[in-house]
């Protein structure tokens, strides 16, 4: 029965965030929108590697270029991830001030915060999906660039339980931005955008963890991220079961790890605010 709530509850939860992410503007814009930003954001990094590699190498490295535009494309789950519930708390809590008719609510705040972090994954499919159609499209359409990078070949068997355990692992790290903001304020302006720019930088998705100073690479090891990527590359470019197995174990131990990180850190800070009263606290700006 527990369980039941809790489905019911996030499934609500799922559809108020879609209104609330969907219905800013009308639906033409919107899907524009969401189409163009990841596309634009990916396009930029690539043709600074098609570029830079026409004038100072002796060709385009076609293989590092494929891995770059998988990277980018999944890197969407973190971005939307981590900017929606890094503002979560502040947007319910101040500009619509219904964070402390929530919490008062007969169930938890934990269904209501899964039920609005699925919906940045949601957003997140649609941009993951464009993106790698529109650079197939573009690179070996339009410009044919002949990118080792086949859609058709992805081992739909490994890539799904990587992308489970990843968006997982995100929304676990989105509990603690939650929490982050439930105890603070002002943070919520670059509270996502930080985070997921440290993960840009240190989760491989532009070079290799390898290629990080030596005293970055175990930041880099413990970070989810890093090997949600790595397995996701290594459905699309056919890595070997027990390279793919190995990945996948690292993914689902930290996984856990920031699972349980995130769901104590989350209780700490709800105790707190219990305490200060902060959840009906007002940011002036």
């Amino acid at each position: 029965m527990a369980v039941a709530d809790f489905v019911r509850s996030a499934r609500e939860s799922f559809a108020v965030g879609w209104k609330i992410e969907s219905n800013w503007t009308d639906p033409v814009l919107f899907a524009t929108y969401r189409i163009v930003q990841p596309l634009a954001s990916l396009l930029i990094v690539a043709f600074i590697v098609i570029i830079g590699s026409s004038t100072s190498g002796p060709g385009l490295p076609k293989d590092f270029l494929a891995r770059l535009i998988v990277s980018n494309a999944f890197f969407v789950y973190v971005a939307q991830v981590m900017m929606t519930m890094g503002w979560l708390i502040h947007t319910d809590r101040s500009r619509y001030e219904v964070l402390k008719n929530i919490y008062i609510s007969p169930g938890t705040l934990h269904p209501y915060l899964v039920g609005r972090g699925l919906v940045s994954v949601l957003n997140g499919t649609i941009s993951v999906l464009v993106t790698l159609l529109f650079s197939v499209a573009i690179f070996n359409g339009l410009l044919n660039l002949n990118i080792p990078l086949d859609l058709l070949k992805v081992n739909l068997l490994m890539l799904a339980p990587a992308i489970v355990l990843g968006i997982a692992s995100l929304l676990a790290i989105g509990y603690i931005l939650c929490a982050v903001n439930i105890v603070s304020h002002r943070l919520e302006f670059i509270l996502g955008e930080s985070v997921s720019g440290i993960f840009f930088l240190l989760g491989g998705v532009i070079f290799p963890p390898t290629a990080l100073p030596g005293w970055v690479q175990p930041i880099s090891a413990v970070l989810p991220v890093t090997h949600f990527l790595e397995a996701i590359r290594d459905s699309f470019f056919s890595a070997t079961l027990s390279e793919y197995l190995l990945d996948l174990g690292y993914l689902a131990a930290t996984t856990l790890a920031v699972s349980i990180i995130g769901v104590l850190v989350f209780r700490a800070a709800e105790y707190r605010a219990k305490q200060l009263g902060l959840f009906d606290r007002k940011s002036e700006y």
